[in-house]
């Protein structure tokens, strides 16, 4: 007992509930399901690794009572609500109007605990370990997993929120090396018919790029169109690649990447649709990269992008998938087929999970390491920079 106290924060992506993500994460719930289980799985125990008690938390279920239709009378599942659910939603609310009564019942349900959970807690371990042993987390990390020790640092991708013009400006100026995320949330303002908003926002950037950051700063241009594309043409592939080529060919002489073209209702139907997309863009052998991110939110998701072969690079979002470790095997997976890694989150996370991010980054090198949290950009990157630099210190000077 060394007296330390390790902290680890229990966050969730910006965008729970969607795209087969957990729901928004209760803090009252939370801390029930922490005292009544985690407690009670880690009390007493002693820590002297992380892979192993991170994979037992991921393993652990809670038992909780839920109100469900009886069966034959309703199609909501015990884990959430089924799409059939969905679309017979009208016709239940019809029968519910008319008085007839849907017959439900309580029922006692085993589930996997919150991905927001599983987070915090990882964090807390690993950070434990590392106390304990007087390391960096990247160090633990590379030991257990079998990796080189960190040696440099990892290109950073900023996000701007809805300051696309303003936030761009100042991750020109720290030269970071994926920009600016902006996503979509305007179709018609921030597309426009046929693309032309975006046409003229890239030309912009460009233009803005070259004149600020000169002749030597080659960043690659990313955005979230959180799929307006689909939207906008049907999912129609060949409708998608003509207007991704129009974008490429704007956002010249830098490369462009984009997320979330697409969004469909369920994995499969994600995954078909960007590998459809992907063949699209290669046979007309536009210079785009697609990013997989909605769907892609458990290891088991990624395995199956990494796969399929849909995407071109994967934003694994690490309050999705729960534990860290998780985290790890993904970047580990992606490095493995070839898929680049763009190690992010949300901007919905706190200074003390991004500084975790930092160390998984630097013991696993994805391509990309997002800054967070927040959108205001300078904050962001300021804290990711510094806790780089602070810990390949500490790695250097040990190996002297």
């Amino acid at each position: 007992d060394t007296g330390q106290i390790a902290w680890g924060d229990c966050v969730a992506v910006s965008y729970s509930g969607i795209a087969g993500r957990d729901p928004v994460f209760r803090t009252g719930e939370g801390l029930a399901t922490i005292q009544n289980v985690v407690v009670p799985h880690l009390q007493g125990r002693e820590l002297t690794g992380f892979r192993q008690p991170a994979a037992e938390m991921d393993a652990l279920t809670e038992a909780v009572q839920v109100i469900r239709p009886v069966h034959g009378s309703g199609q909501a599942r015990a884990e959430g609500i089924s799409r059939r659910a969905l679309l017979t939603a009208p016709a239940r609310i019809f029968q519910a109007a008319r008085g007839d009564p849907v017959p439900t019942e309580r029922v006692t349900v085993k589930r996997p605990l919150h991905t927001a959970i599983r987070y915090g807690v990882s964090q807390a371990l690993l950070g434990a370990v590392a106390a304990a042993r007087n390391l960096t987390m990247a160090e633990v990390i590379a030991e257990e997993w079998r990796l080189p020790l960190p040696a440099g640092v990892i290109p950073i991708h900023a996000q701007s929120g809805s300051e696309r013009y303003y936030n761009a400006e100042k991750m020109i100026a720290r030269r970071v090396a994926s920009l600016p995320n902006a996503p979509v949330d305007e179709i018609q303002e921030q597309i426009g018919k046929e693309g032309t908003e975006l046409t003229r926002y890239l030309r912009w950037l460009s233009q803005r790029i070259g004149a600020l950051g000169g002749d030597d700063y080659r960043p690659a241009i990313h955005l979230d169109l959180h799929g307006a594309l689909g939207r906008l043409y049907g999912d129609n592939p060949g409708l998608i690649a003509v207007q991704l080529q129009t974008w490429e060919q704007a956002a010249r002489p830098y490369r462009l990447r984009i997320e979330n073209t697409v969004l469909r209702e369920s994995r499969e139907a994600q995954l078909r649709a960007m590998k459809g997309l992907r063949s699209a863009v290669s046979l007309r052998q536009i210079a785009v990269e697609l990013v997989a991110d909605e769907w892609a939110n458990s290891l088991d998701d990624i395995h199956a992008f990494v796969a399929t072969e849909a995407a071109d690079m994967i934003h694994i979002k690490m309050p999705a998938l729960g534990g860290i470790d998780n985290a790890i095997q993904a970047v580990l997976a992606c490095k493995a087929r070839g898929v680049g890694a763009l190690l992010g989150g949300s901007y919905t996370e706190t200074e003390l999970s991004a500084r975790v991010s930092v160390h998984v980054a630097l013991a696993t090198q994805p391509d990309l390491l997002m800054a967070k949290p927040g959108v205001g950009t300078d904050e962001a990157i300021s804290l990711t920079q510094n806790e780089m630099a602070r810990a390949l210190a500490q790695v250097r000077g040990r190996a002297r």
